[in-house]
């Protein structure tokens, strides 16, 4: 008998999760859409935009000739949509010019953790980790930002910030405490 109760119990549930089910389409009923119709998600906006990014005159860091230039533009289209325009050229500088005689001073092991532009003052933040250097490649770090943040046009002063907070230094040679007003100029007695 228990085993009766058991068989039917198991029937019953097989009928009403069988009740439960979508039934199939009938082909006269929905018809799928087909090529052209089909709606497809649309890709990430991605803007574009060409920009005057500064790079480190290699032959001026070889000499220290004060006669050369010491950063050389290099105009680059950059593309950016799911970060900021500035936020996308410090990216850029990171990577490095296209020029092979030019080369970027910002340290390969700094970690951008983002860039947020507030009322013409971009905030650049990086991470501790990994942001370490001399005095020069400090102060070309600073110069290569500043320079190149003066040609969006938007930008009129740049705080740097460690791990989303004010600090005294970048690697420890400049101070970074308050915000630079425009291009960041090398001090000949560094």
């Amino acid at each position: 008998m228990k085993k009766f109760i058991s068989m039917l119990l198991v029937v019953l549930i097989i009928l009403t999760l069988s009740a439960c089910a979508k039934p199939a389409k009938e082909s006269a009923d929905i018809e799928e859409p087909k090529g052209k119709d089909v709606i497809v998600e649309p890709e990430p906006k991605t803007d574009e935009k060409e920009v005057t990014l500064y790079f480190v005159n290699k032959k001026y860091i070889e000499t220290g000739d004060e006669k050369l230039e010491k950063l050389i533009a290099e105009k680059r289209t950059v593309r950016y949509g799911n970060m900021s325009l500035e936020e996308a050229v410090v990216r850029e500088l990171m990577k490095g010019p296209e020029n092979q005689e030019l080369s970027t001073e910002i340290p390969a092991s700094a970690k951008l953790i983002n860039v947020e532009v507030a009322d013409g003052t971009a905030f650049v933040n990086f991470a501790q980790e990994g942001l370490y250097g001399g005095s020069l490649q400090e102060i070309f770090t600073i110069m290569q930002i500043t320079w190149t943040f003066g040609e969006l046009g938007n930008i009129k002063k740049t705080q740097f910030l460690i791990d989303g907070n004010k600090a005294e230094t970048l690697m420890g040679h400049i101070g970074i405490f308050e915000p630079f007003e425009g291009r960041f100029e090398m001090i000949n007695d560094v």
